[in-house]
């Protein structure tokens, strides 16, 4: 934003905060805001009364009936009899009873005795702040006594609205009899309102309640606290106070919004008794001369009686107005952002807009203190935001218009100051030039300009019509749209380019001008033009090139990609249907490494030349990369197009009259082989390239189905192996126990690898490994199932298990990974558990692969105190010098024996060999395989020692797993370990 916006918005600021701080010595300033409150409660209406209040009136009527003037305390004492006889809850006066009765101790003492009889009856006292009658009277102990024992904050007392100096005080007969005394002084606003309540004032160092408050004390038979300048407490009640300490008055109509009755109509039994019952009943002075009238929102001289029983209700139903703790910093915040607000509109948008905003703004600030005033009784003094708001907005919109119009004059002052250096400037570019007087609407035009657009320079055209008309239809649309958009303003400069032919010949050129508007309607405009035609031919050429390849002039890979998609998308083609053609030359990188680049760009050259002479019109050659080439055509599948371009080759190319002969690796595809899209069938098509190319080369392949699904399942694995490596969640563990066959105790287990792929479900190790195991992803596998078995034992290990598990090796983790150092951190996992327990399984084939490399890794495993287990054997070519030097604790007899035991010798004489080739080593013996008890006896018979297989129990889960563990301790005796 400008600073000088800036500068707008905190000055209006600070000058509203000036007159903000200064509002109370300011008559006109704090009648406003009074004003603005009485105008608040008219917005709102008027409200019912929540309270049960009546009050009477000794009004015109009264006097005229009873005809004395004061009225007889002999009659107001009868009056108190008949409230109370009616069943009155309280009754307060709103008359002071200061005086005696003129030449009537009797009436006095008529009023006394009906105060006392009643009980309930609650008279006032007046404190006035003129003091300049005498020193005051000492406060009586019945006054007194209706002080507050309970208040705080008495710094306070310095900030009150009222400091009285004289007390009016009630006869003494009066107040002693009395149920209750408070005041009834008031402090009117400088327009005559009545906008505050004093509850509590001091005086004589005692703070005295108000009349309003002692009767909703009484009312509610709670005690009353205040803290000066906050608060006053009525019970579970809080009534907020101002700095003040004055009390809002929230009113609720005009005169005659609580029942109100005659006095007269009372006395003279007019009146049904049972409109008083429960009631507070309030009397005052309404008749004529009467000065207890003030000014209200809804009434210029509402009774004063009226405006106590309003504060009453206020009190009693909690719906005063209150002025909170935040709303002074509200309201300062409001003078410093609104400004501020203001001015970045201004700089932003035009001042009409920004005029809009602001009323916008000024309307949601008022409706906002509106619903405050309405729902809450919070108030708000907007007239200084208001005043900040309407300053910066007047400010910064008078400032923005000053700007524009000093803008627009240096624009054209410099407009004209350049018209010579430009005519100048425009001889030396070569450019033509145009002026056009919008009011005579005449043009001139430069020689140059005549000369640029192919007319005699002494050609008579003075008019924009003239040169319009030297274009074409639709040219002459976009000109003169581009031309209308910027004398309307909407754009900042014509610029604009057309073409039109000269003779033969078509041209570009660039017109380019700028209009005077005075005030605000273009008035002139003057611009230039250039000839641009190099430009668009340059423009064109490198269009051209980015879509075709340099060297050959086909079509790069980017326009065959989108022709081909254009293609696809046309539904007659699509229905014949579309084949790709796509071949890659043979040991190209030998014929640029043997004949050098420029035969080998001579081949590429020739073969594109051959394509082109064989493709027709319905055919596509592009080429795709550096010796790749693609030919696309529309029809049915013809392998027949494949096998003719593969009979190009067969003809010699020529490098330096030097024939040589080369090949090519074709693969193709048809849309008809259930393709359909343009990417998938160039997909399809490089595949059998692929394959072509892996089977030798100079071959042509069609696209095979098949092979496309066997690459995206690899793909499909690759992906989702390493997602569930990276997930942590997919692969699980299964453990298939072993036992010994003797007792068919649990020894321990064997941990199996699932995959439970959220889409597919559960897949076993057949389903990915073989895979994992040609990518290598096997290495990632293999170390987490190390660990994660070793977790699982250590988890057993709580529940007094002594078995062991037993973990399958990858042979790339033995070629490709530092197992050693694998398993060294392994123990760190497995502590405290003694590594023994833990075996590590290979098979017979993967160990004799690399028999000295094994042995090394395994003697180091083995020296860690892990136990090695050979697996499947007897199925490889073990050589037992070997079988001999390696540190194996189990050999694992394959399933594929187990399950030939029963069909004849050969099985059982094996088996009993490898059984007692281990016994003589002193080696654990393990048949896997198990699925018969008859198979069972029979190894034990053999002199197999272990089992493992589905007759004892197929591979559970962890959880189950846990079970049978818990099941196998349950037996007795309690496992022994093996000695081996």
């Amino acid at each position: 934003m400008n600073w000088r916006y800036g500068l707008i918005a905190a000055c209006a600021a600070c000058l509203a905060m000036l007159l903000w701080a200064g509002r109370q010595q300011v008559p006109l300033l704090s009648n406003l805001e009074g004003q603005l409150v009485d105008a608040q409660a008219r917005f709102r209406g008027p409200l019912p009364p929540g309270t049960p209040i009546s009050i009477l009136l000794i009004d015109d009527k009264s006097l005229e009936e009873i005809g004395t003037i004061p009225i007889d305390r002999k009659l107001i004492a009868q009056s108190i009899h008949k409230l109370k006889a009616a069943g009155a809850r309280l009754i307060a006066f709103d008359m002071l009873f200061v005086e005696h009765a003129h030449r009537a101790p009797e009436a006095d003492r008529a009023l006394a005795e009906a105060i006392q009889t009643a009980g309930n009856v609650i008279i006032p006292f007046a404190l006035s702040a003129d003091g300049e009658r005498g020193p005051p009277a000492p406060l009586p102990d019945r006054i007194a006594d209706e002080a507050f024992t309970h208040f705080q904050n008495d710094e306070a007392r310095r900030y009150m609205g009222l400091m009285p100096q004289r007390a009016l005080l009630p006869l003494p007969e009066f107040a002693q009899r009395a149920r209750g005394l408070g005041h009834v002084s008031a402090l009117p606003d400088r327009d005559g309102g009545l906008r505050y309540d004093f509850p509590a004032l001091w005086y004589q160092d005692e703070l005295l309640p108000s009349m309003a408050l002692k009767v909703a004390q009484l009312a509610r038979g709670t005690a009353i606290e205040a803290k000066l300048g906050k608060e006053i407490r009525l019970g579970t009640t809080n009534i907020p106070l101002d700095a003040a300490s004055r009390q809002w008055v929230n009113y609720y109509g005009a005169s005659n919004t609580f029942h109100t009755a005659s006095f007269a109509d009372l006395l003279a039994g007019r009146l049904d008794p049972s409109l008083f019952k429960d009631k507070i009943v309030l009397i005052g002075d309404t008749a004529l001369g009467n000065s207890d009238r003030h000014a209200s929102p809804f009434d210029p001289a509402l009774p004063g009686v009226e405006r106590i029983a309003t504060i009453v209700d206020n009190i009693l139903t909690e719906r005063w107005l209150n002025r909170p703790d935040w709303a002074p910093l509200a309201e300062i915040a409001a003078m410093i952002l609104l400004p501020l607000c203001a001015a970045m509109l201004a700089n932003t948008f035009s001042g009409r807009v920004a005029l809009g905003c602001s009323l916008l703004i000024f309307g949601l600030l008022t409706a906002l203190a509106q619903w405050a005033f309405n729902q809450q009784g919070i108030v708000l003094s907007l007239i200084f935001p208001v005043i900040a708001l309407g300053l910066a907005t007047v400010g910064s919109i008078a400032h923005r218009a000053w700007n524009e119009e000093r803008q627009r004059r240096t624009a054209e002052n410099a407009l004209r100051a350049s018209e010579a250096r430009y005519a100048l400037a425009a001889k030396g570019t070569n450019d033509g030039l145009w002026d056009w007087d919008l009011d005579s609407n005449r043009m001139f035009f430069s020689e140059r300009w005549k000369q640029l657009m192919g007319l005699d320079p002494s050609a008579p055209i003075e008019h924009i019509d003239d040169w319009v008309s030297l274009l074409d239809q639709m040219e002459r649309q976009r000109f003169q749209a581009e031309l209308d958009a910027h004398l309307q303003g909407r754009s900042g400069h014509f610029h604009h380019i057309f073409r039109f032919s000269a003779g033969n010949t078509l041209r570009w050129m660039l017109a380019r001008g700028i209009a005077v508007r005075e005030p605000g309607k273009p008035s002139r405009m003057a611009g230039s033009l250039t000839d641009i035609t190099e430009q668009k031919q340059l423009e064109k050429q490198i269009a051209h090139d980015a879509w075709h390849d340099r060297l050959t002039g086909l079509p790069n890979r980017d326009l065959f990609n989108e022709r081909l998609k254009q293609r696809f998308g046309s539904p007659s083609i699509a229905a014949e249907g579309v084949g790709l053609v796509m071949l890659d030359i043979d040991n190209f990188r030998s014929i640029n490494e043997q004949f050098g680049q420029f035969a080998g760009n001579a081949l590429l050259n020739e073969l594109s030349r051959r394509l082109k002479e064989t493709a027709d019109e319905h055919m596509l050659v592009a080429r795709l990369g550096s010796d790749q080439f693609a030919i696309a055509y529309f029809g049915p599948e013809n392998p027949g197009i494949a096998e003719g371009i593969q009979t190009l080759f067969q003809t010699p190319f020529h490098f330096n009259e030097t024939p040589y002969t080369a090949h090519a690796s074709i693969g193709w595809a048809h849309s008809a082989q259930g393709i359909d899209s343009p990417d998938d069938l160039q997909n399809a098509a490089n595949l059998a390239l692929v394959h072509s190319k892996t089977e030798g080369g100079s071959k042509c392949r069609r696209f095979d189905p098949a092979e496309q699904a066997l690459e995206k399942s690899r793909r499909w694995l690759h992906e989702n192996i390493d997602k569930a490596l990276a997930e942590g969640n997919q692969f699980k563990l299964y453990y298939q126990p072993f036992v010994r066959l003797a007792d068919r105790r649990l020894i321990g287990f064997e941990a199996l690898i699932r995959w439970e792929h959220p889409e597919k479900g559960f897949m076993f190790p057949n389903d990915f490994i073989p895979y994992a195991e040609e990518s290598g992803q096997i290495n990632e596998i293999g170390r987490w199932t190390l660990y994660q078995a070793a977790r699982d034992l250590k988890s057993w290990e709580n529940l007094g298990f002594e078995g062991e598990v037993a973990v399958n090796l990858s042979g790339r983790q033995f070629n490709e990974q530092d197992l050693v150092a694998e398993c060294r951190t392994l123990l760190n996992t497995l502590a405290p558990i003694p590594p023994k327990r833990f075996k590590l399984e290979v098979t017979e084939s993967m160990a004799m692969s690399n028999p000295q490399k094994t042995t090394d890794t395994l003697i180091a495993l083995a020296d860690m105190g892990f136990k090695i287990s050979i697996d499947d054997f007897g199925t490889g070519y073990s050589s037992l010098a070997y079988l001999h030097r390696f540190p194996f604790d189990t050999l694992k007899i394959d399933r594929s024996f187990v399950i030939r035991l029963d069909a004849g010798l050969e099985a059982r004489e094996i088996v009993r060999t490898i059984a007692g080739l281990g016994k003589s080593l002193n080696k654990q013996i393990l048949a896997e395989g198990v699925e018969e008890e008859s198979q069972a006896h029979t190894l034990e018979t053999l002199g197999v020692d272990t089992g493992q297989g589905w007759l004892f129990a197929k591979a559970l889960s962890y959880a189950d797993a846990t079970t049978a563990i818990r099941t196998d301790q349950a037996r007795q005796p309690p496992y022994t370990k093996p000695s081996h």
